[in-house]
Formats: C-alpha cells, structure tokens, sequence
C-alpha cells in the first residue's frame, strides 16, 4: 500500500510497472474507488499499466493505493503524477 496527497484542480496519473507475473492495482480517494486495474508482466517480460483520470476524480487531500502482486517475488513499482 502507499499513500499521497493531491490536488483536485489537476488530472491525475496512476502507473504502474512490474516484471515475474502479475499485479492488481486499486486507487481510493477519499473513500471513493478511483482506479482498478491490473498489469500482466510474466516471468522476463517486464509491464506497465496506467490509468488518466480527469480533474475532479482524485479529490483533494489523500489518497491510497494498493497493489497484490501474484507472487511475493514480483518486482513492482509505482508513480503519481498530476500533470499541469
């Protein structure tokens, strides 16, 4: 799990990257589902996924995201940007 904080004024862009299987990514903003997605990235084959969502989805203040990864030896890694 990790947590942030953003600004309601500006999109937001949630990516993820992984190699050695899979992971599946949920976002929470403010008690409120915001992303739900899943990266494949079998075994040698790095992957990435990413989700946009407009100004206004992610409201101001925090957020939380979580990952499950298929495998305790998935590497995985994660960026939040809120483009301006």
């Amino acid at each position: 799990m990790a947590s942030g904080g953003a600004w309601e004024g500006l999109p937001t862009v949630l990516t993820v990257a992984c190699e050695g299987g899979s992971v599946d990514v949920t976002m929470e903003s403010q008690g409120y589902q915001v992303a739900d997605f899943t990266v494949d990235c079998s075994a040698g084959t790095p992957g990435m996924g990413s989700v946009v969502m407009d100004a206004g989805v992610v409201r101001f203040g925090s957020f939380t995201i979580g990952v499950d990864a298929s495998d305790e030896r998935v590497r995985w890694s994660l960026t939040v940007t809120q483009p301006e």
